[in-house]
């Protein structure tokens, strides 16, 4: 075979595996994923939290009249605006009157049942005043009369004590000697006497004297001469021995030797008379001590019982209250007769409730509400509770009412608050000045909040997640068989806040000539080859 024919059969099999080869990218190429790639970019994550809801009055006011008023009429209706002033309803002037005329009269009656209440306290108190000072009379009267009986009692005891001490210092009397026997006569002139020894005239002299003495005692049976008896001084019984002595053949006797007279008997019955006197004097003191005591003691505790605060009766003060609760009644009787009955609204406002009929009474409940408009509303919408950390008090809101295509702005969140019939929803409340928005209009909000200039944010798309990792899928170059190709790797990142259109990241973990996947036509998986958009 010549080189010329080598050469062409060399070059169409040359031509064969272009043709081939163009045949397989094209195949390669028609199975790739395509894929739409973006690069990270710095900004903020807006946070959009919306809800609905409906405007409030700022607050409500209710109306009420005094109890057991007949209703004549009633001048407005439920959803009716009033303003200031406005007459609400009206009472019947008829049975008015009669109720003012019986206020007045019971308050009348209260008015002297309280003085009645009073005159009876304060002679009461004067009769307590007077009850304590008798007593305390009684009581000093008691102390000053049983101190002067017991001192009496206690100087006669000392006295009948003295007396004895005195009777018992003087001693017995000194026994009589026997008579002395009959001597011859003497020298002419002399009597018996005269011829015994000086010292037995003495004993003589001594024994009558004391005689005559013991018979005075029992005689007179006074204390003082017989004090003054028995102790004499010895030199009155020697005056009564000097004195003259009769001269005869007998001898001189005394009044005490008169027979049947015994000196020792009479002392000891005088003794026993004194000891007695003491005893009753001793007791008479005890009685006068112990009547003392219990006079003091009875008269003691009827000064403390009076002396005993009463027991505490707020009689006379709850009548006062009560005259003064009929008072105020009364007043507000005559204020409404003064207002010819008419009961009118306090503010200006919408009548969102009325509880009366028209011949009713009146009863102590509210008769009519009104939402107070003079100062503004509330509107009050619900959100989800996922969005309460996107949303509080002081946030930027933007109102949006039923019917109106344009917001209403430059108003912030004033409450955040769980609502009470779905756990799972918060009520936002925004306060509105006065005629911005009408009490019951619908309304839409919108809560914007942003947070702070994040370096890496990708679109949300770009961000995937498998058991809780988030990764994205990056575009590298790779050579392979057929030349250079385009390949998908995967690599985990760190969200730090995200929200419907866009995610930030972590710095550090991707940089900004990296080809990240937003979009792909098909599925892809790490070493996926793609090609781009």
């Amino acid at each position: 075979m010549d080189r010329k024919k080598i050469f062409g059969i060399f070059g169409g099999f040359l031509a064969v595996m272009l043709v081939f080869t163009i045949l397989s990218r094209a195949v390669s190429g028609a199975s790739m994923a395509k894929v739409e790639t973006v690069k990270i970019s710095s900004g903020m994550i807006e946070h959009k939290v919306s809800g609905s809801g409906k405007v409030e009055a700022g607050k409500e006011i209710a109306v009420y009249t005094e109890n057991g008023q007949r209703v004549k009429e009633i001048c407005v209706q439920e959803g009716q605006s009033v303003e200031e002033g406005d007459t609400l309803f009206r009472v019947e002037m008829e049975d008015l009157e009669e109720q003012i005329l019986a206020a007045q009269q019971e308050l009348e009656k209260m008015k002297l049942q309280n003085q009645d209440a009073q005159s009876a306290h304060s002679v009461e108190a004067q009769n307590r005043a007077n009850a304590k000072n008798r007593a305390a009379e009684d009581y000093h009267q008691a102390v000053t009369e049983g101190d002067s009986t017991v001192a009496e009692a206690k100087a006669a005891w000392d006295q009948a004590e003295a007396a004895l001490q005195n009777f018992l210092a003087a001693g017995p009397p000194a026994p009589t000697p026997a008579p002395a026997p009959e001597s011859s006569p003497e020298e002419p002139g002399q009597t018996g006497d005269d011829q015994k020894p000086q010292s037995e005239q003495e004993g003589q002299g001594e024994n009558s004297n004391e005689a005559g003495g013991s018979k005075l005692q029992s005689e007179e049976r006074d204390k003082k001469e017989q004090e003054s008896k028995l102790t004499a001084p010895q030199s009155e019984q020697i005056d009564k021995k000097e004195q003259p002595k009769t001269t005869g053949t007998e001898p001189q006797t005394d009044a005490g030797d008169e027979p049947g007279t015994d000196p020792q008997a009479e002392w000891e019955a005088q003794k026993a008379a004194l000891e007695q006197a003491v005893a009753e004097a001793r007791s008479a003191y005890e009685t006068a001590v112990s009547t003392r005591a219990e006079r003091v003691k009875s008269t003691a505790r009827a000064l403390e019982d009076a002396s005993m605060q009463p027991a505490t009766d707020s009689t006379a003060r709850q009548g006062e209250i009560s005259r003064q609760q009929q008072e105020l009644t009364l007043n507000k009787l005559l204020a409404l007769k003064e207002a010819e009955g008419k009961i009118t609204a306090p503010v200006r406002g919408m009548v969102t409730q009325i509880a009366i009929t028209t011949g009713d009474f009146t009863t102590n409940g509210t008769a009519i509400r009104i939402a107070d408009t003079s100062e503004g509303n509330r509107l009050v919408a619900t959100i989800d509770k996922s969005d309460q950390k996107y949303v509080s008090k002081g946030s930027p809101v933007n109102i949006s009412a039923s019917g109106s295509k344009g917001k209403i702005t430059d108003y912030t969140v004033s409450n955040v608050a769980e609502n009470e019939q779905d756990n799972t929803l918060l009520d936002v409340s925004i306060e509105l000045p006065e005629g911005v928005l009408e009490a019951g209009t619908s309304a839409e909000i919108e809560i914007v909040q942003k947070s702070k200039n994040y370096n890496t944010v990708l679109p949300v798309q770009a961000l995937h997640e498998e058991q809780n990792v988030y990764y994205v899928f990056i575009v590298q170059e790779e050579q392979g068989v057929m030349g250079t190709e385009l390949v998908v790797k995967r690599y985990e990142v760190e969200v730090l806040d995200k929200n419907s259109t866009n995610v930030a990241l972590a710095e550090g973990m991707l940089t900004g000539d990296q080809d990240i996947v937003k979009s792909s036509s098909r599925v892809i998986e790490d070493g996926s080859r793609v090609r781009k958009m």
